[in-house]
């Protein structure tokens, strides 16, 4: 197994892991990844193309599931908003106490 192969590997993790809403693995993935790449040459070799495309293919998905997971949080925070205002309105009036009179 080339770095390259390992690279796409790591991909594969990371989408098995934000799938599974696992996120708290994910930066020991990350630490993981960033030590293959440290050993990476600055231009990949021809051989490596397949292993890069199936690693930039794979990354596309993780995208794609972290923006429909940011998507649905969203909407749920949206709901949590809406429902405190409807539980606010039926909290009794609170008279304001002034701590300063008109004199100043």
């Amino acid at each position: 197994m080339t770095a390259y192969d390992a690279l796409a590997d790591i991909a594969e993790r990371e989408l098995e892991l934000v799938s599974a809403g696992t996120l708290d693995d994910l930066a020991a993935l990350y630490d993981r990844r960033d030590a293959v790449v440290a050993t990476l040459p600055a231009r990949p070799p021809a051989s490596a193309r397949a292993a890069l495309e199936r690693a930039a293919t794979i990354q596309g998905l993780v995208s794609e599931v972290l923006r429909e997971r940011l998507r649905a949080t969203g909407t749920e925070l949206r709901k949590l908003g809406q429902g405190r205002t409807a539980v606010n309105g039926y909290a009794p009036t609170i008279d304001r106490v002034k701590l300063v009179d008109q004199a100043g």
